[in-house]
């Protein structure tokens, strides 16, 4: 084996070791790691100059300078700011020349993983002797929080082809106690078929129908005021909550917890042949059909499970909203997945944390940070199906909105 050949070998064994010790082969966040730290170091080094400049008035910002910082996880793609007198370096950067061992990617990490946790920052900025006061700590985390508040008041657009909506389920700190939460995440795809969170919500509590109202008066007031379809588990209270704020759009309940629900109330048998027959089902070729066909299923066990076939009949529409779009389409919208996806990605952070988030700030910077990195990534261009299909979800949205609009 050659020198270069060895030095390939043991760099992709020690970039195997350090993304094994915080997220698995299977981790749908390991390719996205890098592009996540990269983010973080920007954003870190840009509010050092801010605390520069405030001290240097003799000093302006004069752009930024791109390099390669070599890590134990890769390469790092950074953006440096500059100042015109060129007396600004950033402390966060390790010293010129200085090889990056493993405890600056536990640097690293700690920003991935702590995103706004002021104790175990400041602690290991102190154990890497970097000369952060408390004080410009405080105000490198209060630009990431300002960041927050602009994201969560920016205006939407009036228009959305779909939002996946979710609450996760937590425990935060607030004061001396540590208390269950609900974090109310909105996953939006606008009329261009573009991901993005459009909203990040967070009280106290039960998830409950009075915060759900709270959220979508939120939504339609930042400007999003129409909808062709919502997807959401079944919340007691949800369906009329949704009725209520955007009466044209197809609501779509998840299909997925359907089928969790229907192991939970059947023998599991019974289970198995109802499930079996709801995945032909989600092949129909039309909404009649689907719904059709989901009744004659339900007929089979009504007698042996009457209430809760009962129940579940009576949201036939619900479940089988998604037939009314373009095949291609429908594995998009027939499931909560997508904002599901977001929320395992937050709760491994939570269990690394301890089991719980210090404070509210630190579970939305920590959403909003996947948000950051997600963009970037996964959800950077269109979901190509809906792109492909955008002519007809305009046509079905006029449509709706026209046809209802004129029939009241």
């Amino acid at each position: 084996m050659d020198k270069n050949t060895y030095y390939e070998t043991v760099k992709n064994m020690a970039v195997e070791k350090v993304l094994n010790k915080y997220c698995s082969e299977q981790d749908p966040a390991r390719p996205a790691l890098k592009k996540l730290l990269e983010d973080l170091l920007d954003w870190f080094m840009l509010s050092e100059r801010e605390i520069y400049l405030s001290k240097n008035d003799n000093d302006k910002g004069n752009g930024f300078y791109e390099r390669k910082l070599a890590t134990p996880i890769g390469n790092l793609e950074i953006s440096v700011p500059r100042t015109r007198t060129g007396g600004f370096r950033p402390h966060i950067l390790p010293e010129p020349y200085k090889r990056v061992d493993e405890s600056y990617t536990e640097l690293l990490m700690s920003l991935v993983i702590n995103g706004y946790s002021e104790t175990t920052l400041l602690n290991t900025l102190k154990s890497l002797d970097l000369p952060y006061s408390e004080d410009e700590l405080s105000r490198i985390k209060n630009n990431l929080k300002n960041e927050l508040d602009l994201f969560k008041q920016r205006e939407l657009p009036q228009e959305a082809f779909a939002l996946i909506i979710d609450a996760y389920h937590s425990e935060i700190k607030d004061g001396s106690k540590v208390k269950k939460a609900a974090c109310y995440i909105i996953l939006g795809i606008d009329m261009d078929g573009k991901k993005d969170i459009f909203g990040i919500y967070t009280f106290f509590g039960k998830e409950n129908r009075a915060d759900w109202n709270k959220v979508f008066e939120d939504l339609i007031n930042r400007g999003l005021k129409k909808v062709l379809v919502i997807v959401s588990d079944d919340f007691l209270g949800i369906i009329e909550t949704i009725k209520a704020v955007y009466p044209y759009a197809d609501h779509q309940l998840c299909l997925v917890h359907l089928q969790r629900n229907v192991r939970k109330h059947m023998a599991k048998i019974d289970a198995a042949k109802f499930n079996k027959e709801l995945d032909k089902i989600k092949l129909a070729s039309s909404f009649d059909e689907a719904t059709e066909k989901f009744e004659q299923l339900c007929n089979e066990f009504k007698d042996k499970y009457p209430r809760f076939i009962n129940a579940i009949l009576q949201k036939s529409e619900h479940y089988f909203a998604f037939t009314k779009y373009p095949d291609e389409v429908r594995k998009h919208i027939y499931t909560t997945n997508a904002v599901e996806s977001v929320n395992s990605l937050i709760e491994k952070i939570r269990i690394k944390l301890g089991g719980y988030f210090n404070s509210v700030d630190v579970l939305e910077i920590n959403i909003y940070l996947q948000r950051e990195n997600l963009k970037q990534t996964k959800w950077k261009n269109p979901v190509p199906m809906i792109k492909a299909h955008i002519y007809d979800i305009h046509q079905l949205f006029q449509l709706r909105y026209f046809t209802q609009t004129q029939n009241s």
